[in-house]
């Protein structure tokens, strides 16, 4: 136990020293918003489907796809119960109506690739990559449509129809997934030269995403790092409430193991960042969303090593 501990608190300390490089480059005026707006667009639009594609043919097979479906409920009855829960809380809490949704998003769904990739390979290695991808398929689906349509609604900048917010589904990232899981099942194999390049395209993605996420905790500002009780709240339900939830599942599903860490680990990442992008976007409380964001990030490095002890 004790070694798990301490190999949690290396792990944490990596992805805190990446993520705090991130801090320097902006601190240092090296890294500026259109650096911010490249990395991103190439780990969104490159880097993670080429991620996805080698991680699920390296770390999966035919059996463990007809076992995926049972482990997919887990992320998509869970998180469903995440934001019933959040809409009671917000309600409990009597929050005006430009932090409602963004309270519901922040409680209910967590950053599960720039932070939750990179925590997850570190802590158990590529073999977790698989049950990654299948939290990041209920996670995408959560994110952009009902996460977006209650931040807008919350702002109350008009309607979006349920095809525009779907169009998700034509994502990179998604397309990559789906390629992923369609090249296992097919039983694909790929010339050495591109699977090369597709692991040297994946190696990028956890330092790239850490950096990133400094840079982003940098734009925000040691002033948003104000606790308040609702953000309290907000970081009992993303650390402890929602963890307990994703075992409690597993544990009915009887799904135990590396998949159910992996799960319970995502599950326990900070706040989703395209939170504060959607506040920003419609008009809602931005400022709330972006101290949620950042509070949450810093406070995982914490909440992990913890967490680990008790899987």
């Amino acid at each position: 136990m004790i070694a798990t501990f301490f190999h949690a608190v290396a792990s944490v300390t990596i992805i805190l020293m990446l993520t705090a490089t991130g801090w320097v480059c902006g601190r240092m005026g090296w890294m500026k918003a259109e650096t911010k707006a490249f990395i991103s667009r190439f780990l969104l639009k490159l880097a993670v489907p080429c991620m996805c594609i080698y991680g699920l043919r390296n770390n999966l097979t035919r059996e463990m796809v007809a076992d995926s479906l049972r482990m997919l409920a887990v992320p998509f009855v869970c998180n469903s119960i995440n934001f019933v829960l959040s809409y009671f809380l917000a309600k409990l809490l009597h929050l005006p109506k430009r932090q409602t949704g963004v309270f519901m998003m922040m409680c209910s769904l967590s950053n599960a690739m720039f932070i939750g990739y990179a925590m997850c390979t570190e802590l158990f290695g590529d073999a977790c990559v698989p049950y990654v991808m299948i939290y990041y398929i209920a996670s995408t689906c959560f994110t952009q449509t009902l996460g977006m349509w209650l931040v807008r609604r919350s702002a109350e900048n008009g309607k979006t129809s349920w095809r525009e917010q779907l169009k998700f589904l034509r994502s990179p990232t998604v397309l990559g997934v789906i390629a992923g899981f369609s090249i296992v099942l097919l039983d694909i194999h790929f010339p050495s030269f591109v699977m090369s390049y597709l692991r040297y395209i994946n190696n990028l993605v956890s330092p790239l995403a850490l950096i990133l996420t400094g840079y982003i905790i940098y734009e925000m500002g040691w002033d948003k790092l104000r606790l308040d009780r609702t953000l309290s709240v907000m970081m009992v339900f993303r650390f402890l409430l929602s963890p307990m939830l994703y075992v409690l599942c597993c544990m009915l599903l009887g799904i135990h193991g590396l998949p159910r860490d992996t799960l319970v680990v995502e599950a326990a990442m900070p706040v989703v960042t395209q939170t504060v992008v959607a506040a920003a976007q419609f008009g809602a409380d931005e400022q709330f969303a972006a101290r949620g964001a950042a509070i949450s990030t810093l406070a995982s490095f914490i909440v992990i090593p913890v967490l680990m002890l008790l899987l």
